[in-house]
């Protein structure tokens, strides 16, 4: 079969999955009330692989690690079989515009963890997302399983704020995200159910370059931020020791990925 056929019967089997979401809301451990966020114009992606890179040398648990080179990720991801669970710690960063950049162009990135969407077309995440607007940072928490459009959640977010998230592939086709802001006390609980059928073949840390309508929006600049956190794969806990690490390539090289023991760096380039 062309390769042509393959990607039209991909996208008319995307395009026809349903993506249902229910959120509730917790303020310090009690439930309160809550109404849903919208869907947004942007849209998360699987990664979108530029080429495999050489082995490299990094600040590492191990000797070494591999490395590829994405135009929309950075970061670190777990491969194999059996993932079912992902947890990730970061602080949202103050983000500034990159060299070149005008206010109008209003840059952003978003810091999410998810299962799959490394090797393959489906996706399950949770994350932040910042963008200068304006001239002034917006910040906000999300929810995503591909094919849909990300889903803003109502819970506050501020530049400095700790976010822990956790992702959790309940099916093939359904699962949970936890997104708690540790700075307030709050977090979001999001139950999802349809979409693109899950392998659990993944667990990503990541900060993305993601996209509005079909174009990558425009790349923010940031200081060198962190997570930190495990996975489950086969019913046992696991550390981020041993992940592929991803680099951010688009013109030149705009973000690069370390890990040091269980703690992932993403630095801009």
């Amino acid at each position: 079969m062309k390769v042509a056929a393959i990607t039209a019967i991909l996208a008319a089997s995307l395009a026809t999955a349903e993506v249902t979401w229910t959120f509730q809301k917790f303020e310090n451990g009690t439930e309160v009330p809550f109404s849903a966020g919208p869907q947004t114009k942007f849209q998360s992606q699987a990664m979108v692989l530029v080429g495999e890179a050489r082995k490299r040398n990094r600040l590492s648990a191990r000797a070494s690690a591999a490395t590829v080179t994405s135009s929309n990720w950075c970061g670190a991801a777990l491969t194999g079989s059996g993932f079912t669970s992902i947890t990730g710690t970061w602080t949202v960063p103050a983000i500034t515009l990159r060299s070149g950049q005008s206010s109008g162009s209003e840059p952003a990135i978003s810091q999410w963890v998810g299962i799959d969407g490394f090797s393959n077309a489906a996706l399950i995440q949770g994350g932040t997302l910042s963008q200068l607007v304006g001239g002034r940072q917006e910040n906000f928490a999300w929810t995503e399983m591909l094919p849909a459009s990300l889903r803003e959640v109502s819970l506050t977010v501020d530049t400095g704020d700790s976010i822990t998230t956790t992702v959790t592939m309940t099916s093939t086709t359904s699962g949970t995200v936890t997104i708690t802001n540790n700075s307030r006390g709050t977090s979001i609980v999001g139950t999802v159910s349809g979409g693109s059928r899950l392998s659990g073949t993944s667990a990503e840390w990541i900060l993305e370059d993601f996209e509005s309508g079909s174009s990558l929006v425009a790349f923010a600049a940031f200081p060198t931020s962190t997570f930190t956190g495990s996975a489950v794969r086969s019913g046992t806990s696991t550390s981020p020791s041993g992940s592929t690490l991803i680099d951010l390539v688009q013109n030149s090289e705009l973000c690069s990925a370390t890990l040091s023991g269980t703690t992932i760096s993403v630095r801009d380039s």
